[in-house]
């Protein structure tokens, strides 16, 4: 069989193996599940340095050393392959980010700094996660706008939770912890779209010092609010 280098499949083929049998102790479940993971791996190597548009199912196989008929096991079509890379991703990322919190004073600008760090040393220790999950992801199509939204308010909740949990008063100011979380992941996308399509030139510490002043603002702002809002102290001495 031929590599197609269409991004869609025609058809599932049969694929040998595929009843159970096992070989050198492994089923047929797991040998699929491996050959699942070689074609991510595969991918993210491949997308990285071509593009999405510019990457077939014979490029990836070939880095995967697999045949067509293992890319169609696990993926009907090139972009189902790339929602499963932009996934892989983003939980990678989201899992770094929630053990740097975890182990973070618990006080707004360092619980900042911590995620911010951890979001751009992820960008610059593999460039390939950026060119997939912050260009082009949205050029994809087939659903994918939707999904890197779906990731993006994975991040605005996480920050809106600490918002609402430090500064519970905020929305007896007018505000609302979710759309200001909105708006801090976007500076922060923008930043980083930005970093990455000069290279990562500039220095992970100067990009982490100009991005965390955006949050630091909102924090001196919402601290500013939250004690307009303490009720006053009663001085009186009690009867």
């Amino acid at each position: 069989m031929s590599v197609s280098r269409n991004r869609v499949n025609p058809g599932q083929p049969s694929i040998p193996g595929s009843s159970g049998r096992r070989y050198g102790g492994v089923d047929s479940q797991e040998r699929q599940r491996q050959r699942k993971l070689k074609l991510v791996e595969a991918a993210l190597a491949v997308f990285g340095e071509q593009g999405f548009h510019q990457s077939t199912v014979r490029d990836v196989c070939k880095q995967a050393q697999l045949t067509s008929r293992y890319f169609y096991e696990s993926f009907d079509s090139m972009g189902a392959l790339f929602k499963e890379v932009y996934a892989q991703i983003h939980r990678e990322l989201m899992q770094q980010t929630i053990m740097s919190l975890a182990s973070c004073q618990p006080e707004p600008d360092k619980l900042a700094e911590a995620a911010l760090r951890t979001f751009f040393e992820f960008i610059r220790d593999d460039p390939r996660r950026a060119r997939v999950a912050l260009i082009d992801a949205l050029n994809v199509g087939e659903n994918m706008v939707e999904l890197a939204d779906k990731a993006s308010q994975d991040y605005a909740h996480l920050i809106a939770g600490f918002m609402l949990q430090m500064f519970p008063r905020l929305s007896q100011s007018g505000l609302d912890h979710q759309v200001i979380a909105d708006g801090l992941v976007g500076a922060n996308t923008r930043i980083a779209t930005q970093w990455v399509a000069d290279r990562c030139k500039t220095p992970v510490d100067d990009v982490l010092r100009n991005a965390l002043s955006i949050f630091k603002a909102c924090t001196m702002y919402a601290r500013t609010l939250e004690a307009q809002t303490l009720p006053p102290q009663n001085n009186a001495a009690p009867a």
